[in-house]
């Protein structure tokens, strides 16, 4: 792949559960947990509670929402009950951002939450993915990430991606210990990425930032994601979804099935076919090997 956009790909990706194997908010917890440790300050059960308060909110929206979920059968439905979130997901970052569980935490506190995460095992990235990132860069390609997690910080070391010119979108969690989105909207409140449309909208930032840079037209945009709030971004016009699931039964692919979307395996992806069909993969192994990769010459 030269730098001809006529055959560059643009890689959007998101974080928890996609580039990582599970879910790491409770890391992140156990991170604020432990640090506040050291400063004699018990956050367990403050976070315990904090839980509790997140699952009886989700649960009471479950049951009073409409239509219910075997009953939402469209695209626009699914989407519509992910937007319905917004309340209950800003009321547990609130919570969160005053319990004071990371009050004190600073920038390379974060970046040393990520390292070491990594390093105990505590987060795992899907198999392939340094891999997949070397393909990119071989291939003349850019990726970038989209995310609802606390910390882009804790999400840059991670990923190895400090020193790497790699747009990460996320939340930023301050150090009197506010979660708070990482860009202000025209009324200057920095309004967190929560939920589904948040997530589109801050695809459509990365991309208006590429778009800035000099070479950075794409013949295709490519985006993976394994939950919810990541369906908006995988059918957004123009770009080619991926969904990322240990065996293709994931909640999110059992959603997509229940409202008649078809998601095909990547071994079966065609760089001159419908951009709008999705497709899934375990890990960052079968992409790689993929004709998404195979097909696309080294710079």
């Amino acid at each position: 792949m030269n730098n001809s956009s006529s055959e560059r790909i643009g890689f959007i990706l998101d974080f928890d559960g996609t580039i990582t194997t599970k879910d790491t908010i409770s890391t992140l917890a156990k991170c604020g947990i432990s640090f506040q440790k050291d400063k004699r300050k018990d956050f367990s059960r403050a976070w315990d509670r904090i839980i509790a308060q997140y699952s009886e909110d989700y649960s009471k929206h479950v049951e009073t929402y409409r239509p219910v979920k075997e009953e939402r059968n469209t695209l626009q439905e699914e989407v519509e009950w992910f937007r319905s979130l917004w309340e209950n997901e800003v009321k547990s970052f609130v919570r969160v951002s005053e319990s004071g569980l990371f009050k004190g935490i600073q920038e390379q506190d974060w970046k040393e939450f990520g390292h070491d995460a990594v390093k105990n095992g505590e987060v795992v990235l899907r198999k392939g993915f340094q891999d997949f990132v070397t393909g990119i860069s071989e291939r003349g390609g850019t990726w970038g990430i989209v995310s609802v997690n606390f910390s882009y910080h804790f999400i840059r070391a991670v990923v190895g991606a400090e020193k790497a010119k790699v747009v990460v979108l996320a939340n930023e969690c301050t150090k009197e210990g506010y979660i708070l989105g990482q860009e202000a909207d025209e009324g200057g409140f920095r309004r967190v990425v929560a939920t589904s449309d948040a997530k589109l909208a801050s695809m459509k930032r990365l991309l208006h930032t590429w778009s800035r840079a000099p070479k950075e037209g794409f013949s295709r945009l490519i985006y993976f994601g394994d939950s919810g709030t990541d369906i908006e971004c995988l059918v957004a016009e123009g770009v080619t979804g991926i969904v990322m699931s240990d065996d293709g039964k994931s909640d999110l692919m059992r959603t997509l099935k229940r409202i008649g979307i078809s998601v095909l395996h990547v071994e079966e992806i065609s760089l001159g076919g419908d951009q709008k069909q999705l497709y899934w993969a375990r890990n960052f192994d079968e992409i790689v090997s993929s004709p998404l990769f195979a097909s696309a010459p080294k710079a």
